[in-house]
């Protein structure tokens, strides 16, 4: 369905542990910790793989105080120039606006809602003005993701997508570097009936530079 929401993963994955001649301070900020990062994260890069097909998922850079610089996500979009993010009082990015720079509708727009420890819970994400996806979040005790569902329109039919996460491996830092992803794929008419139903799993995989 959406790749951006299932959001994260790949196929083949080497994590890459950087070290600057200065130790950085270690740094745990809303924007490492809404991409399940802590530590001192420079870059990351994420990857799905499906069936032996490698995609994509994102790219980010973050200064050394945890706040992230460029994005570039599966749209063939360099949001660094492109993007439009609100915060709220924590510092929390509440919405988040990317878009072509000669678009006249935002390519993507998201909304995040924060439950008490600071993690995104709700994510609502519209894609070229129409193409809406709900996302609810649950975490474990590593602010990782444990299990989450994403509901979306197409036709008049409901998608829910229900996702589980089970964590193969983590690096030296402690952020998880591969993933399984098990997705019970649904599609269901407006009187409630399903009419189709598959399991889907991926494996995502992430590569992490730090200062």
């Amino acid at each position: 369905m959406k790749k951006m929401l299932f959001a994260l993963a790949a196929i083949g994955s080497l994590v890459l542990a950087g070290c600057s001649e200065k130790k950085a301070e270690f740094v745990d900020t809303s924007d490492l910790k809404m991409y399940e990062l802590t530590g001192n994260v420079k870059s990351v890069k994420a990857y799905t793989v499906k069936r032996g097909n490698e995609e994509l998922i994102y790219t980010l850079a973050f200064d050394e105080k945890g706040l992230a610089t460029t994005h570039k996500y599966d749209l063939d979009l360099d949001i660094d120039a492109n993007v439009n993010v609100e915060r709220n009082e924590k510092g929390e990015i509440t919405i988040y606006n990317a878009a072509l720079p000669d678009a006249k509708k935002a390519k993507v727009n998201a909304e995040y809602t924060y439950n008490e420890k600071g993690q995104a819970e709700k994510i609502v994400t519209v894609r070229d003005g129409w193409n809406k996806t709900t996302e609810k979040v649950k975490y474990d005790e590593q602010n990782n993701r444990l299990k989450a569902t994403a509901e979306s329109y197409e036709d008049d039919m409901r998608i829910v997508d229900d996702i589980t996460y089970n964590y193969k491996s983590y690096d030296e830092k402690g952020n998880w570097t591969e993933r399984e992803l098990t997705i019970r794929n649904r599609t269901i008419d407006w009187e409630g009936d399903v009419l189709h139903e598959q399991t889907i799993r991926k494996t995502e995989k992430r590569e992490i530079l730090y200062y």
